[in-house]
């Protein structure tokens, strides 16, 4: 039964989501985000190398090539930020610029082998479907399906067999060294999952999405957890669903499959940061909004205490004009302490301190 052009379509970008989020979460935890855009862009001069010295575009010399240049890519990376005289940032910013511009240049001498520049960048994945693979004369679907298939096996493997490693040198590399488990090599093998990844990845949707979804699904599955098991599960998933929503706005509205997908990862990333439930904005607004809260609760009843010890009366136009408070916030905070029993009213409507009043303020000096 042959799969129609659409499943093709979304199996392919749904793979490609799931590949890049799993390793991207690890990119993010080790502040290593541009080393991806990096990777991604860098190892064009080895697919090209690669495609020179074979003569044609076959899969395993091009993600041999593309790997290469992607551990030559870090190599320089760490070359010129253990010099001592390049932030991480700057090196990646000289590295993979360079590295890229040879890689183009390359690409316009390609000659009869047929290697598009916008095609590296922008992708066609709208065209995976009719790249078949065949056994003998059987068709057995998108090249594309069994390759992103195969590399899906091996992402898992590599995460699965070496989580403990992953996780301790990610999160503390003294700890790591210490237990023996070298985490330079940990690093490297993690680089060459990258590259494995972008130059798998890009040939079916090209660099951008890639660094999409290396990056975004993980960076907002950051925002909802604390977990690493969790984090990797809601990179994943979040990836999926952004693949899903990208291809359907794509269809509907006649535009860029590749930006679709990239637009929809972007505007999901959005709305966790707004909408998060620990570490959105509004959640953080309110966090905020609850200390600020408690400090000038802190202060209105220190305040009443002083003010009843000097003889002074003390009501909510009072604490207002004492304390510079809009009257709005000071009837607030009066209703508040109210409410709460730490003030009550005497028969001329001035606040006097009550037990509970008094035991909360010396919960705030203490």
């Amino acid at each position: 039964m042959e799969i129609s052009s659409d499943l093709t379509i979304i199996g392919i970008a749904v793979l490609v989501a799931a590949n890049c989020a799993s390793i991207g979460v690890f990119l993010v935890l080790r502040q290593m985000a541009m080393m991806s855009d990096a990777i991604s862009h860098a190892v064009l001069l080895g697919i090209v190398i690669a495609v020179f010295a074979v003569g044609g575009r076959e899969p395993i010399p091009v993600i041999v090539g593309g790997v290469l240049s992607g551990i030559l890519t870090v190599s320089l990376v760490e070359l010129l930020y253990r010099s001592g005289k390049l932030k991480k940032d700057s090196s990646i910013g000289i590295v993979f610029p360079f590295l890229f511009a040879i890689g183009v240049i390359l690409v316009t001498q390609a000659g009869n082998v047929h290697i598009d520049a916008q095609h590296v960048l922008y992708g066609s994945i709208e065209f995976a479907p009719f790249d078949a693979l065949y056994l003998d004369e059987l068709n057995i679907g998108s090249k594309s399906m069994w390759v992103l298939g195969i590399l899906a096996i091996a992402n898992v493997s590599f995460i699965g067999i070496l989580y403990k490693e992953l996780k301790i040198s990610t999160f503390d590399k003294s700890l790591a060294l210490g237990m023996g488990l070298m985490p330079l090599l940990v690093h490297y093998l993690l680089m060459i999952m990258v590259a494995t990844t972008a130059v798998v990845a890009f040939e079916s949707v090209g660099a951008i999405l890639v660094i999409a979804f290396f990056i975004v699904p993980a960076s907002a599955a950051f925002l909802l957890t604390d977990r690493l098991s969790r984090m990797l599960v809601l990179s994943v998933s979040l990836g999926i669903i952004s693949a899903v929503i990208g291809y359907l706005f794509a269809i509907l509205a006649d535009v860029s499959i590749s930006g679709s997908m990239a637009s929809i990862s972007g505007l999901i990333f959005g709305l966790v940061w707004v909408f998060g439930p620990n570490r959105g904005l509004i959640s953080r607004w309110r966090r905020i909004s609850k200390q600020r809260f408690e400090v000038d609760l802190g202060i209105v009843l220190t305040h009443i205490r002083k003010e009843l010890g000097s003889n002074r009366s003390v009501s909510a136009l009072t604490i207002s004009n004492s304390l510079g408070w809009s009257k709005e916030y000071s009837k607030k905070l009066s209703e508040f302490i109210q409410e709460q029993k730490f003030v009550e009213k005497n028969t001329q409507g001035n606040f006097t301190l009550t037990d509970i009043g008094l035991k909360k303020i010396q919960n705030f000096t203490n």
